[in-house]
């Protein structure tokens, strides 16, 4: 990765490419390229993806740096103006069908419904709760306050989010565990009921 003056990993480059492919780019370093957030990469994930995979890393294995799974950083790459709204299904669907989980990283406490709803992604929140339990949809994430997927869209304005998320039965009664005098607790608070009524 660093045989190279490169500002960041672009896989269009020829030479970054040649990086991308050598069997002795290491699962760590192909996991330090997704780990960069710009469009170069996010819109390659797929293809980084399937290098890791190639080496012999199991779907549901992480990231050492951040406990990131490759279906985590599929949900991460369907951000907006960032990655890929439109494949990134598609990419999702292929990392479930060979047994990706919709494990937490034990970093953030997220899932990957976390991770949909945070960067606001409905259509990976209608693949993943496709194949999810029917208890992922309202599960808690310590790092919103226990708040759920609805709570982390809400309260980042993520309206398309929200709107999947209600339309598949999320309950919007479940309430966050801060303590009262938090303000983040408030904003937390004000921010989802504002979006709720706006849905």
């Amino acid at each position: 990765i660093y045989r190279h003056a490169f500002t960041f990993f672009d896989p269009n480059d020829p030479a970054c490419l040649e990086i991308l492919m050598d069997p002795r780019t290491s699962i760590p370093e192909l996991f330090a390229i997704v780990r960069q957030w710009v469009p170069q990469v996010q819109h390659k994930i797929d293809i980084i993806g399937n290098e890791i995979m190639k080496r012999g890393c199991h779907v549901n294995d992480r990231d050492g740096l951040t406990d990131m799974t490759l279906l985590h950083y599929s949900c991460k790459a369907g951000a907006h103006g960032v990655g890929r709204t439109q494949s990134n299904p598609v990419d999702a669907e292929q990392t479930l069908s060979l047994g990706g989980g919709l494990l937490r990283s034990r970093w953030t406490n997220m899932n990957a419904l976390h991770y949909a709803a945070y960067f606001d992604v409905p259509e990976l929140i209608r693949v993943l709760l496709k194949a999810a339990k029917p208890r992922v949809l309202n599960s808690t994430c310590s790092d919103f306050h226990y708040g759920t997927a609805l709570h982390i869209a809400a309260s980042n304005l993520c309206l398309g989010a929200v709107k999947c998320l209600l339309e598949h039965g999320a309950n919007p009664t479940v309430r966050v565990k801060a303590p009262l005098k938090s303000t983040r607790q408030h904003s937390l608070w004000w921010t989802s009921h504002n979006t709720l009524r706006t849905v």
